[in-house]
Formats: structure tokens, sequence, C-alpha cells
């Protein structure tokens, strides 16, 4: 394997996550780390459009991303339904009335049991779905795309013979026959997770940001 920025991210990112998820329930002030998680996405959502941060320097994704792809695709209904964000908000404020946490370290293990019970979620829908199934609903996401949408997106160079290779890489299933508009791609939902441009055989993807 090619060591470069992008996997040092992913592995790094990866290695994060699984350490706060040994041990948050021990040292639930690891837990906190989830705030400059989300202090990035809304980062890279003002910076460069939609969910650029999901696919950037998520730790929860790149753990997703280093789990067997079982090339299932995610329903597509699922991208654009908000329904996450009203799930999120009454699940956090159901576990803020049950611990009722008044100190820093309850209310690092009342975050740390939330991010037990998404990850969860996640390994389910990725045993039914695939590997990306929690980012399809994590309602930090569909806040990202809010904010600034399809700004950035994949530009598509002069060589392009239409293979459908990278809709079939993509774990959304999108770019499908004319999506592409004056040689680029955009979609709120896409997460510039770059396989599609790191699998098309004549290199004429590229991230456009």
């Amino acid at each position: 394997m090619k060591w470069n920025y992008k996997n040092v991210k992913r592995y790094g990112g990866a290695i994060v996550f699984a350490i706060i998820l040994a041990l948050g329930w021990r040292y639930p002030y690891l837990a906190y780390c989830m705030f400059l998680n989300v202090a990035v996405g809304l980062f890279g959502a003002v910076r460069h459009g939609g969910r650029h941060g999901c696919g950037s320097f998520c730790p929860r994704g790149a753990f997703y991303s280093l789990l067997l792809d079982t090339g299932r695709k995610v329903p597509a209904g699922l991208l654009k339904r908000k329904t996450s964000i009203i799930v999120m908000m009454v699940m956090v404020a159901g576990l803020a009335v049950w611990l009722r946490p008044t100190t820093f370290r309850g209310v690092g293990m009342l975050l740390y049991i939330m991010i037990v019970i998404t990850t969860a979620v996640g390994l389910i829908g990725w045993l039914i779905f695939n590997r990306y199934f929690w980012c399809s609903i994590c309602p930090m996401g569909k806040i990202y795309k809010m904010i600034r949408p399809g700004k950035s997106g994949i530009r598509i160079a002069d060589g392009c013979v239409k293979c459908g290779l990278c809709a079939k890489q993509c774990p959304f299933g999108f770019f499908p026959p004319g999506s592409a508009k004056d040689g680029m791609f955009r979609d709120p939902d896409c997460m510039h997770c770059l396989r599609c441009v790191e699998r098309c055989p004549r290199h004429v993807l590229s991230l456009e940001k």
C-alpha cells in the first residue's frame, strides 16, 4: 500500500476513533473529540461546500471505510431524508434526561454512549447494505450539506468514455448517465471520498474545490 497524505488521514482517523470506542467508557473525556470533528466538518462545509469534511476528515467515516465492502448500495431515499436530524435530537434529549449529567465527566459519558449507539447502527447498516450506511443517514452530514451545498464537485475532463465505472464505485450510486453539467458533477450528498477518482481507468476525474 502506498502511504500518502490521504492514507495517513484515513488510517490515523480510524485509529483515533477506535481508541475512543475502546477507552471512552473509562475515560469519557475522550468523547469530547467529537466536537473537534464537528468543527472540522463545519469548516469543510463553509470552505468547500456540502459534505467535504465527511470524506476528508471524519474519523468515524475513516473507520467504516476499512470494513469489508459488501458491494451493495445504500437506498437512495435515505440520502434525501432529514429524519435522522430529528431522531438524533430526540436521542440526545432522552439520554440527557436519563443520565442527567452535572459534571464534565457526565457529559463525556453521555457523548460516549451516543457514539457507541450510532456506531452500532452503522455496523448493522453495513451488514444489511454497505459500510457507508451511517454516512448516508448521519445527521451532521445532513446539516453540513444545508450550510453551503454544491460549491465543489467532481470535474470530468475530456477523454471520458462513459464506461460507468465511477457510478459502480460510488457507495451511493452517484454519476448516473447524463448527470454531469458543463463537465462537473455536483451533489450535496457527495462526501468527496474520491473512490470514483481513484478507480477511473482513464484518470479523467478530479476534485474541484
